[in-house]
């Protein structure tokens, strides 16, 4: 009698501890909470950016792109939409770490205990590698790929349109935020047992081949350097995720 109830109590602390049944309804609801919670804080942060989005986007412009190179717009529209598309992404980039604890505090629930305390640990990392991929975008890849695109001009005089070469640029910033962010995800996801280094492994052609069909759609570049660029970047964050879950693997079976 006491080694079965020694074995419901151990049961029972492995349990997650605020884990419960909850209706789908009640799941929606709290997702919906989540993002109600999250557009707020995106809304109020555009519209605060959107005021200065204009020499934000100049400053912008001249960074990326080779000295001399003006502004067109082609429809009446055109400027306002590309202050409100920057305003988004540099929202996004701010409160990107916002948004991650959102995501984190739904799942939280269903996590145990050790599972919370190691994926509280990785998510600064997270925007650390986020903050990084934007960073390295900015500062040398979008300009080289820019660059190398107007070389292609053949000598023509260019007329950079405002919002096809802002939303280029972005699509760009956002890939390697994002590609940054491989790594991480992938570690927490075999920490919690949700899939495997021989998951990843088996999925990586797959998922190469989505992300250069995504990168040839997203990016503006008939070159096919930046998708090339960005691919690789996916490849080499990908095989470093397999090695890591690899490790994670390995320190779990000692």
């Amino acid at each position: 009698m006491v080694g079965i109830l020694l074995s419901v109590k151990s049961i029972a602390i492995v349990e997650p501890p605020k884990d419960r049944e909850m209706p789908l309804e009640e799941h929606l609801a709290e997702l919906r909470r989540r993002v109600i919670r999250i557009s707020v804080v995106m809304i109020s942060g555009i519209a605060i950016t959107f005021r200065f989005a204009g020499k934000l986007i100049k400053d912008f412009w001249n960074k990326v792109l080779p000295e001399g190179m003006n502004i067109y717009v082609y429809s009446p529209t055109e400027w306002f939409m590309a202050q409100l598309t920057f305003s988004f992404i540099l929202t996004l980039i701010v409160v990107y770490p916002y948004i991650v604890y959102e995501l984190y505090q739904f799942a939280k629930p269903g996590l145990y205990e050790h599972e919370r305390k190691f994926v509280k640990t990785f998510l600064p990392f997270s925007y650390v590698l986020f903050i990084v991929g934007v960073a390295l975008s900015y500062f040398v890849i979008i300009p080289k790929l820019f660059s190398t695109v107007v070389l292609f001009s053949m000598g023509a005089e260019p007329y950079l349109s405002a919002k096809r070469t802002l939303y280029s640029a972005f699509k760009i910033l956002l890939a390697f935020g994002l590609a940054f962010q491989i790594p991480v995800l992938a570690v927490i996801a075999v920490r919690i047992g949700l899939i495997t280094s021989k998951w990843l492994k088996d999925k990586r052609l797959l998922i190469y081949l989505i992300v250069f069909i995504l990168a040839t759609n997203v990016t503006l570049d008939i070159s096919g350097i930046s998708q090339l660029v960005i691919l690789a970047l996916v490849v080499v964050m990908y095989e470093l995720s397999i090695v890591l879950a690899k490790i994670m693997e390995r320190g779990r079976n000692i």
